[in-house]
């Protein structure tokens, strides 16, 4: 068997020498490039990948995508196993490290040097884990404890038995009998039998207020900033304040506000809400979406009619460089399962088939899309270039060059102002190219 194995392994290696002499690509099943940067790409898919920026001080591998991945940035490495298995090693200089097999298993040690183990629902203590600094439990959910700073709160039988305790906070709840939250300074909240009775008390002297809500008939809540209502809640409600009125009836069908939000709705139909920089439109949710967000140069805008098509433009809205305000620097469309284009900088691409409904999601990009695209078009700095059934037709032309191979350059031409070149057999036959 090592036999076996070691002729393979000298065929394999003779056949890429091979391949290499006679310019034969192994496209999708092998790629490797390098650039001036010394940025590095290998991909033998959809087994392995990896890429490498030296630069930027970051690599990443992926094995089988998604099944399992690791990348390191400085001295930083992770990894991740589907989506439920976690390793990450911090750093060289302490022992900062955490396995982590979603739900079930937590091992580590944080960034204080102590260590913690557990497994789920049986036991243990996790550190750093959903925003808390520590977590600890017995026979989830009989009881647990859990740490964020100087707040820590103890569950038994949760969420039915809850107590917190804070410098600036006390919270205690049996559930669903009784609850009531005091944060210092800002509110005091309190629910019997919820959700029937629920009531606030605003302590912050910059909105000073209260209120309740009697479910399902009436609520209201009264500060020194708006006046809100309910009727039979969460249903019909009415906000009124200097800046902003809100009117639902019924929510979530009627929906309308005006002052710093903006929203008109009449769902499922029709959908309309600004508030900032972002603007969300629909038409018969959630199918027809027009959505625009405005950034310090450009307000990109976005358009789909899910799940089959998608659109994204930038365009200038300030004087730069390269653009006038007006001109589109960057547009992209989808229609998907068939094809999708996009152009930035003067650079664009064409892609059949594009099975992936997102937009150049790196893993898939890496590792898969090269099996489904039978034909890609790219136009960079000029150069254009056609790539037909996984290059057993190419064609590249610049003002400089226009060459073309068919069968992975079983046949081929290459022009150039001072050669003519021609191929067959993988073998070039005329002028010789001038060495760099």
């Amino acid at each position: 068997m090592k036999r076996i194995r070691i002729h393979l392994y000298v065929f394999i290696g003779f056949l890429f020498v091979i391949s290499a002499r006679a310019e034969f690509d192994w496209d999708p099943l092998y790629e490797g490039m390098g650039a001036t940067n010394g940025m590095s790409f290998f991909a033998v898919r959809p087994c392995y990948s990896h890429v490498e920026d030296p630069a930027a001080e970051r690599w990443r591998k992926d094995y089988l995508w998604p099944l399992y991945t690791k990348k390191g940035f400085k001295e930083e490495q992770y990894s991740r196993l589907l989506f439920f298995g976690w390793s990450q090693d911090f750093s060289e200089d302490n022992d900062r490290h955490r396995t982590w097999i979603l739900p079930f298993y937590y091992q580590g040690v944080d960034a204080n040097g102590e260590g913690y183990f557990a497994i789920f629902p049986l036991g243990g203590t996790l550190h750093e884990f959903l925003g808390r600094d520590k977590i600890s439990f017995v026979l989830f959910p009989i009881y647990g404890r859990s740490i964020v700073n100087d707040v820590q709160t103890t569950s038994v039988l949760w969420p039915i038995y809850s107590n917190t305790k804070g410098e600036k906070i006390d919270r205690f709840r049996i559930w669903p009998a009784y609850g009531r939250t005091d944060l210092f300074g800002e509110y005091q909240k309190k629910f019997i039998l919820w959700p029937i009775y629920n009531s606030v008390q605003y302590t912050n002297e910059r909105n000073l207020g209260g209120g309740f809500i009697l479910f399902p008939f009436y609520g209201q809540v009264k500060t020194e900033r708006a006046d809100t209502y309910w009727l039979v809640p969460p249903f019909f409600r009415y906000m009124k304040s200097e800046k902003q009125w809100i009117v639902h009836g019924p929510w979530p069908f009627i929906q309308m506000a005006d002052g710093e939000m903006y929203k008109r709705i009449v769902w499922p139909l029709y959908g309309k809400k600004h508030l900032g920089t972002q603007t969300k439109q629909y038409f018969f949710w959630p199918i027809i979406w027009n959505n625009q967000t405005e950034y310090a140069q450009h307000n990109q805008h976005r358009r789909y009619i899910l799940p089959f098509f998608s659109h994204q433009s930038d365009v200038v809205t300030e004087k730069t460089k390269q653009y006038e305000v007006g001109d589109v620097s960057s547009r992209y469309w989808k229609v998907w399962p068939l094809m999708s284009w996009e152009r930035q900088h003067g650079n664009s691409r064409f892609r059949f088939v594009e099975i992936w409904p997102m937009r150049n999601t790196p893993g898939v990009e890496r590792n898969w899309t090269p099996w489904w695209t039978l034909y890609r078009r790219v136009n960079t700095d000029g150069e254009g270039g056609h790539h037909v059934l996984w290059g057993l037709y190419r064609q590249t032309k610049s003002p400089e060059q226009f060459e073309w191979s068919l069968l992975k350059g079983f046949v081929g031409y290459k022009k150039t102002p001072n050669i003519r070149r021609y191929r067959f057999c993988f073998m070039w036959f005329g002028d010789e190219e001038e060495n760099p």
